[in-house]
């Protein structure tokens, strides 16, 4: 590729476990793009890309680091549509790579909102430094970049006055003094700024972390919360259970006891009688007593049995009526896909893309594959895409719109104390960052607040 002096390049720079993979100029990029060209060493892989702009010395001037996702295939994904060329126009300056500050843009320093997703942040480390790998690669020049010289200049004839007084010395060491003191100050500031970005992509990679911490912390609790309360559930089902055995057994001992009183009676009243007649009567005493024992013995397992059938037939009426939930959510999701998804297809064929707006999660960019997901229940959805549960996210977003303290004072009345707005739904705790000091609950109260 020929470059004039007035003219950049432009190329992209593949990463893989954060080496240098694959270059190519932008122009074969677009043929990858354009579905001609496949790479099947990326097939089913997101690959992180770097979009550069090169001038005719050999210096980065722009910076663009992207996501690019293959298909099974290794041919790029049609729906990707990030503006390179535009972020590398507007975003913040970035190091200086040897011709100035660059023009950079990534994850934590990204012009356009809806795009941060689809931006990676590249390691500034000593020992691992993508910028300096960067540098190096394009000065190695293996993309073939020509440069074309411009008609040579007039050279300006050398003054022929040799005589320099002591005033214009000082006058000159006073100028370079300034211009020296000039390019410190810039070298300072320059460094400052790639620090900052640093710290910002230190930053980002640390939230990326915690928020990854938070999901698997949220679902741990969540997962403990729900064996709890079926435990808890169960403990109470055979507390009821030992109980109606207790009253079942108290009665039937009570009319044991009856009988025995009574036949007792009888042994008593006898003792006046024959002996062969006293036998007798203990002999019907025992045979009754047995029989009355054995119709109570059978009475308490033919109630244990009906229970048991009760408790089959039940567990089949709900396995029945979850069988024709997940039929009609079936033939829900059948009716949306027969209707909606061709207009939406054709729609995102056009390059319009589906983006909305939540609290917590801001501009979210609907791929058509969660469309249906998200007309379902876009609470949920959201939820899911900011590492939390659809009650906890409702609590947070009640929490976002009046940050007050929603707690009751003994009087029945709200308590309303002003409370520092959480902005992150990852970072709301029920219980502990919509109430004051003064009516912040325990974490088993949260639990079952949040999970009912």
């Amino acid at each position: 590729m020929a470059l004039y002096a007035d003219e950049h390049a432009e190329a992209v720079i593949f990463f893989e476990e954060g080496k240098i993979s694959r270059e190519m100029l932008y122009s074969e990029f677009e043929a990858i793009l354009d579905g001609f060209i496949p790479i099947p060493e990326v097939a089913s892989s997101t690959v992180n890309a770097v979009f550069l702009r090169i001038n005719r010395d050999l210096h980065i001037r722009a910076a663009v680091f992207f996501l690019i996702d293959f298909d099974a295939e290794g041919f790029a994904d049609r729906r990707w549509n990030v503006p390179l060329e535009q972020l590398a126009d507007n975003s913040a300056p970035g190091p200086d790579l040897g011709a100035g500050a660059i023009s950079l843009a990534c994850y934590s320093q990204c012009c356009i909102a809806w795009h941060q997703q689809h931006l990676w942040d590249p390691d500034m480390s000593p020992g691992n430094n993508h910028f300096t790998h960067l540098r190096k690669l394009i000065k190695r020049n293996r993309l073939a970049i020509v440069i074309k010289q411009a008609e040579a200049e007039e050279s300006v004839a050398p003054s022929t006055d040799s005589t320099i007084d002591a005033s214009a010395v000082q006058m000159l060491g006073a100028e370079i003094r300034q211009q020296y003191e000039k390019e410190l100050r810039l070298r300072v500031a320059q460094h400052l700024k790639e620090q900052r970005l640093r710290a910002s992509t230190l930053i980002s990679q640390h939230k990326q972390a915690m928020q990854a911490l938070q999901l698997e912390h949220h679902k741990r609790l969540e997962g403990v919360n729900r064996e709890y309360s079926n435990l808890k559930k169960l403990l109470e089902e055979e507390k009821a259970l030992n109980e109606q055995l207790k009253e079942t057994i108290s009665g039937q001992a009570n009319k044991l006891e009856g009988m025995r009183e009574y036949f007792e009676h009888k042994v008593q009243s006898a003792k006046v009688m024959e002996t062969a007649q006293l036998d007798e009567l203990r002999k019907n005493y025992q045979l009754e007593f047995e029989a009355k024992l054995e119709s109570a013995t059978t009475e308490l397992k033919e109630q244990m049995q009906l229970r048991d059938i009760e408790l089959m037939y039940r567990n089949e009426q709900i396995a029945s009526r979850d069988e024709e939930v997940e039929r009609l959510r079936e033939e829900q999701q059948q009716l949306l896909a027969e209707s909606g998804d061709q207009l939406l297809e054709k729609l995102q064929q056009q390059g319009i893309n589906f983006v909305a707006y939540h609290p917590g999660a801001g501009h979210m960019t609907i791929p058509l594959s969660d469309m249906s997901d998200y007309l379902d229940d876009s609470i949920a959805y959201v939820a899911d895409k900011c590492g939390v549960s659809k009650a906890l996210y409702r609590m947070w977003l009640e929490h976002y719109q009046a940050p007050v303290c929603q707690a009751l004072k003994t009087n029945g009345d709200l308590c309303g104390e002003h409370l520092p707005r959480v902005e992150e739904p990852a970072n709301f705790h029920a219980g502990e960052s919509d109430r004051c000091i003064h009516h912040q609950t325990s974490p088993t109260q949260v639990f079952a607040a949040v999970n009912p």
